[in-house]
């Protein structure tokens, strides 16, 4: 078979770059504002103050692969814009009821997946692969300033910013395939991506009310040595805290975490291409296209707001240590009206 047998179509290529070209363009100028335009911001302060002994703006880059976590005003739009990427080139299909008319064209759906995610992971790349170059010949062209980080910290960031977006995407592209409309994969992708350190936060805050109350003994024992415990598993699964913080590459081999970053991506594409084979058109317009798993979506929804509101109807209520029965109750009260507001949430949306 040949090669070019697995490469997308260059017409398919060419629709879906002027499709993400409103989302590439902003994306691609903020993160060379926010690298290339700030390093020589830096340069240009560093030399103005007279050089010798002088630190200036330097903190923010002393350790150039975290300077993300010192300033999250980078690391947060870089998420956002990479989930725009993925639900924009989907969604602008759907609303302008364009598939349709691609599948009656010889194009499979896998074809037209798999083209939407080349782009996307190539405008990813193109934009950290030119600020990286560009930061590269900065320094080089400006030998004679003592920088804190060298070429190699340069492109550590590219790489590692270009796994965990590779991987935001995809699994972004993989909600998508189950969402019908482009805000709705937005949230979605949103809610899941960080699911694992919110269920955390929530199990902690509950587990507080719990225990520490009612059983001291264990909280003063046991308590501090599970919470660090579930607490970095849970960090380490809400990837895109990753972008904004790479110390955990110092805490585990970096090696295996770009594996499991490229299986998981590879994992995502690939389960999004199953569930886009299987994906109705008819059923575009719903928040779910698949209605099997409406009832699990539900039920999420009603667990994690039962466990929000258990706690914070006892704090809006003024009880400060409630019982048992009083808990189970707030929790009860909280699951019953999530379920009922959820159940004609949808009610209306499909009626309008």
């Amino acid at each position: 078979m040949p090669l070019n047998k697995y490469w997308p179509h260059k017409t398919l290529l060419w629709k879906d770059w002027k499709i993400s070209w409103s989302i590439f363009v902003p994306f691609f100028l903020f993160v060379t504002y926010a690298t290339t335009f700030s390093l020589l911001f830096a340069i240009t302060d560093y030399i103005a103050s007279g050089w010798p002994g002088f630190i200036g703006p330097w903190p923010g880059f002393l350790h150039f692969e975290n300077r993300l976590v010192s300033e999250p005003w980078v690391g947060i739009p870089l998420l956002l814009f990479t989930i725009a990427l993925a639900t924009v080139s989907l969604g602008q299909e759907r609303d302008r009821e364009t598939l349709g008319l691609l599948l009656a064209m010889p194009y499979s759906r896998q074809d037209i997946l798999f083209s939407k995610v080349a782009v996307g992971l190539v405008q990813i790349l193109i934009t950290l692969a030119a600020n990286a170059l560009l930061m590269t010949l900065i320094v080089w062209a400006n030998a004679g300033i003592p920088f804190p980080f060298g070429t190699p910290d340069i492109w550590g960031w590219a790489l590692r910013s270009f796994l965990v977006l590779t991987f935001i995407f995809c699994f972004t592209v993989l909600i998508a395939t189950v969402s019908g409309t482009a805000w709705g994969s937005g949230i979605l992708a949103m809610i899941f991506l960080f699911f694992p350190a919110g269920l955390y936060l929530l199990l902690e805050t509950n587990f507080n009310f719990w225990i520490s109350w009612h059983y001291p003994w264990f909280y003063a024992h046991s308590y501090w040595m599970w919470r660090n415990i579930f607490s970095d598993i849970a960090l380490l699964a809400t990837v895109p805290a990753w972008i904004m913080d790479f110390s955990m590459f110092g805490k585990y081999n970096p090696v295996y975490l770009y594996g499991a970053l490229v299986v998981l991506s590879a994992g995502a594409y690939a389960l999004a291409r199953f569930l886009f084979t299987k994906n109705p058109l008819e059923n575009n317009g719903e928040v779910l296209v698949f209605e099997r798993l409406e009832g699990i979506f539900k039920l999420g929804v009603v667990v994690c707001f039962a466990l929000l509101g258990g706690p914070l109807l006892t704090a809006l209520a003024g009880i400060h240590n409630p019982g048992p029965l009083v808990l189970s109750l707030c929790y009860l009260l909280a699951g019953c009206v999530t379920w009922f507001l959820t159940n004609h949430l949808l009610k209306w949306r499909r009626s309008t």
